[in-house]
């Protein structure tokens, strides 16, 4: 009986340094992601007041900007492969949101995107416009479909 008891105090005492040693190895890796949080919620409060005065401006300037860009993509297959190219869309177009309106080309967008091949890891895809519309939100329909390789 002597040799249980023993053996769960000795397990015991290993458990509890056990989680003790844990702890202080992971503790770092803690603390690390508790000061990203709070440099990420940091950054994120400071630009909602960012875009809070921005939003005021315009409003006092009266000035039509664009302030969304809307993809629609037409592509049967694999939806991500359909997040990609929406994902390769908005790189090329993202620099119109926040311009004024006036400044947009429609026919450069037509341009940008019309006959583009993008490279989709190992796939090509071809891209084709729909339609084009321009205005707050820019609206832009795309078709989609996967180059087949000889």
């Amino acid at each position: 009986m002597k040799t249980w008891g023993r053996f769960i105090a000795v397990f015991s005492i290993g458990f509890i340094l056990g989680l003790t040693v844990m702890n202080v190895v992971h503790m770092h890796t803690i603390d690390r992601l508790y000061r990203i949080q709070n440099q990420l919620t940091n950054q994120l409060l400071d630009r909602e007041i960012k875009l809070e005065r921005l939003t005021e401006s315009m409003e006092q300037q009266k000035a039509s900007i664009v302030k969304d860009l809307v993809i629609d993509i037409a592509f049967e297959g694999n939806p991500l492969v359909q997040d990609e190219i929406e994902k390769s869309i908005h790189f090329y177009m993202s620099d119109l949101v926040g311009m004024e309106l006036w400044r947009i080309d429609g026919e450069m967008i037509y341009k940008i995107l019309d006959d583009r091949i993008l490279d989709i890891g190992d796939r090509q895809v071809h891209l084709e416009i729909k339609y084009i519309v321009i205005s707050e939100k820019i609206s832009i329909a795309v078709i989609a479909k996967i180059i087949e390789k000889l």
